[in-house]
């Protein structure tokens, strides 16, 4: 009889240890807003050789790109 005791004390003192319900919610991205970039003139990239202007614009298409698909990940948020 004082086992069963014991093992009931002991019960009801670890339930009371019962982790909460723990729940998730998803909560859309905050995108920034698109900045605007300052413009660069022809005369700043006549320094640049035919071969660094390929890839300063292959660096911008690029960026650009990846830009436009962080802010479709971004409205696909919102809207679904």
């Amino acid at each position: 009889m004082g086992r069963t005791i014991v093992c009931l004390l002991a019960a009801a003192v670890l339930s009371g240890c019962a982790a909460p319900e723990v729940r998730y919610m998803t909560v859309p991205l905050l995108c920034p807003e698109r900045p605007v970039l300052p413009g660069i003139s022809e005369a700043d990239l006549a320094c640049l050789s035919d071969a660094a202007y390929r890839r300063l614009v292959e660096r911008e298409r690029l960026r650009r790109e990846y830009a436009e698909q962080l802010e479709a990940l971004c409205r696909s948020t919102h809207d679904g």
